[in-house]
């Protein structure tokens, strides 16, 4: 019996993850919202005890602005950086941000970085592209 506790246990808890509502309000109060390509992307990895970061720092081109609270225009190049947590054991939250892969064409929901220039993920979890950026009214 206690077994299968144990395994309901640690699948309800591997599943836990923030509601749409949630992903939602994050792409709409996220001050830019960007069609990228994405030129460069660098990834350092950090192996630790109970799982590894990976610090991601890429280089994107402004395709389409739908809504740019910075002003950004198409054809300007962008830098974004942001870490993903990967631990062994997974934690009940938010899913990560994906990865970005050089090449890929992605929508991007972004928010003023830890440095004047660079942005960096303001709606995490959810693929950009699932959802199309909205103007705020």
């Amino acid at each position: 019996m206690r077994p299968l506790l144990t395994f309901l246990f640690a699948t309800l808890v591997a599943r836990a993850e923030l509601s749409p509502d949630h992903y939602r309000r994050l792409q709409e109060e996220a001050p830019e919202c960007l069609v990228l390509q994405v030129e460069k992307v660098e990834t350092k990895v950090t192996q630790g005890k109970d799982g590894r970061q990976l610090e991601i720092k890429a280089v994107a081109t402004v395709q389409e602005v739908v809504r740019s609270r910075a002003g950004r225009k198409a054809g300007e190049t962008i830098r974004i950086a942001y870490d993903i947590i990967q631990p062994l054991i997974p934690l009940p939250g938010p899913a990560p941000t994906p990865l970005l892969e050089k090449g890929t064409r992605t929508k991007a929901y972004l928010r003023p970085g830890a440095s004047p220039d660079e942005l960096t993920p303001a709606a995490y979890g959810q693929r950009s592209e699932e959802r199309s950026c909205r103007e705020r009214v």
